[in-house]
């Protein structure tokens, strides 16, 4: 059976479908990667020595850490990006009520602007800022003019000092992300994975949770990962999650409304 048609028929079938999503529908976006040939870190190996640096910068200084944050040339990037026809897709599939949430490991916010409304940020966001202390997170244009002056933003709630949602290396996924997303895992009987390399964990580790709970975990990627070589996934279809995506919806779309 052609595989596009098989997912189709499997998300149909399915009872409480999920997706969970990495870099891959990002880059479609015109967003670098960070690890790839041509990724920022291969490129200048010092941002990746920053990168795991900067939480620890965060708790010694604050404002330091507002300085480095103030001068990445990545997230500006992440903030402008807009949504590709991947993460339209999904977005679709969620309207058509096939689709209950999307867990995705990327930090831009592009499946909420493509329309997605239950998204949970397994990674955070770049649009929002995060208090460590009470959890609290606060969209990242309400402290725009403070952050441009130079000051340090602090928490409406608690007043202790805000950082960037986005979770550094070294820093523990916020614990209401954690356990949404694995709530979220072990509700699923099918989980479609989209352009990740299931490597980077603790995210890596819900594929083989929802697998072990009896779910089908379906890989759409451009090339294998150690989900396929473990026998984790069904079955992987390979190209760009882009121009499958719209692909299925459309198959989706074909079998489920019939006479249109």
């Amino acid at each position: 059976m052609d595989l596009i048609r098989k997912v189709a028929i499997d998300l149909l079938n399915s009872n409480y479908a999920i997706a969970l999503t990495g870099a891959g529908v990002s880059t479609e976006s015109g967003i670098p990667d960070f690890r790839g040939p041509k990724g920022i870190w291969r490129m200048n190996p010092d941002a990746e020595k920053k990168a795991y640096e900067i939480y620890e910068k965060f708790l010694r200084d604050p404002r330091e850490y507002w300085i480095e944050v103030r001068k990445s040339t990545i997230y500006p990037i992440l903030e402008k990006a807009q949504p590709n026809p991947a993460h339209k897709a999904l977005t679709e599939l969620e309207k058509l009520g096939i689709l209950a949430c999307v867990i995705t490991q990327n930090i831009d916010g592009l499946h909420q602007k493509a329309g997605s409304k239950n998204v949970i940020e397994f990674h955070g966001s770049v649009l929002k800022l995060r208090c460590i202390k009470c959890n609290t997170r606060f969209d990242k244009v309400i402290f725009e003019s403070i952050i441009e002056a130079g000051d340090v933003p602090k928490c409406k709630k608690c007043d202790n000092f805000l950082k960037l949602d986005v979770v550094h290396f070294n820093e523990p996924i916020p614990i209401d992300v954690y356990m949404r997303s694995f709530e979220e895992t072990m509700k699923c009987d099918l989980m479609l994975v989209c352009g990740t390399s299931a490597a980077v964990y603790p995210a890596a580790e819900l594929p083989r949770v929802a697998k072990r709970n009896g779910a089908k975990v379906i890989e759409i990627n451009l090339d294998e990962t150690p989900l396929t070589f473990e026998g984790v996934s069904e079955y992987i279809i390979k190209g760009k999650v882009g121009e499958i995506l719209p692909k299925i919806v459309e198959e989706v779309k074909r079998l489920k409304y019939p006479e249109d």
